[in-house]
């Protein structure tokens, strides 16, 4: 079965890099005309590029997503889309921001931004992108294993986590039946939120890889696909209000 977006228009937040932008690539090479959010105009103009060069479609929403007027900014975009017909098919959130230290050692400034970027940015553009989604669409929110197993340093993100997870559930019942609402939940892969870690600790890839059974540390286009195929309403129209968790089988190794 085909994962197919032709006609479609998704919106992908957190697209100028990692697993946003496999998303992106991903959803415009199945045909969707592609809305790209973030706030780093260099990375997202390049990605892009890339999509046109590839002979996709895709449009910048150029903003901080902390900033409401951004929001709405991706929204008008999305609608004004050619071919969009008003309407938003699939929404993607990919946009996260993650800043390690203890709940001792976090200060309140950290914890505000991670929840304004993890949890309220989210919401918020759901909230506004309501109006304008077609039937049959959908919502993919993606988490995090830190929101499933403790992770000493990481509790402020792994709040923010489950509480998209909570909203998610919440919001698949209230939209339903026109629209499904589902979250990927990754473990560790190869985006620059793990591989900034790496110089500082030397020892992590290793690690993780002896720790994950399936034996390698995922790739961004290996979640990409995880959340193409719980989005398109051929492979996931059975599913809504669920989470599914892509990392490898480390949270079943507990």
């Amino acid at each position: 079965m085909q994962l197919d977006f032709t006609g479609k228009t998704a919106v992908v937040t957190g697209a100028s890099s990692g697993i946003g932008a496999a998303s992106a690539r991903l959803l415009a090479a199945a045909g969707a005309s592609v809305v790209l959010a973030g706030r780093d105009r260099v990375r997202l103009e390049r990605v892009q590029s890339e999509i046109q060069a590839a002979g996709g479609s895709a449009r910048a929403a150029i903003g901080d997503l902390t900033d409401d007027r951004t929001l709405v900014k991706v929204v008008e975009t999305a609608v004004g889309t050619p071919g969009a017909a008003g309407a938003i098919d699939v929404v993607v959130h990919c946009a996260g921001l993650l800043e390690k230290g203890t709940v001792r050692e976090a200060d309140l400034d950290s914890i505000d931004r991670m929840w304004r970027v993890n949890a309220r940015a989210p919401m918020l553009l759901t909230k506004a992108a309501i109006p304008h989604l077609a039937d049959g669409s959908s919502i993919v929110f993606v988490s995090s294993t830190v929101a499933h197993v403790g992770f000493p340093a990481y509790a402020p993100y792994s709040a923010a986590k489950g509480a998209i997870e909570a909203f998610a559930r919440a919001l698949a019942v209230e939209l339903a039946p026109a629209t499904r609402v589902n979250v990927v939940a990754p473990g560790f892969a190869e985006t620059p939120m793990l591989t900034d870690q790496y110089p500082e600790n030397p020892a992590m890839e290793e690690w993780i890889v002896s720790r994950t059974p399936v034996g390698f540390v995922g790739s961004a286009e290996d979640i990409a696909r995880t959340i193409l195929a719980v989005a398109c309403s051929a492979t996931g129209r059975y599913i809504t209000g669920s989470t599914l968790i892509c990392d490898g089988g480390w949270v079943a190794a507990g």
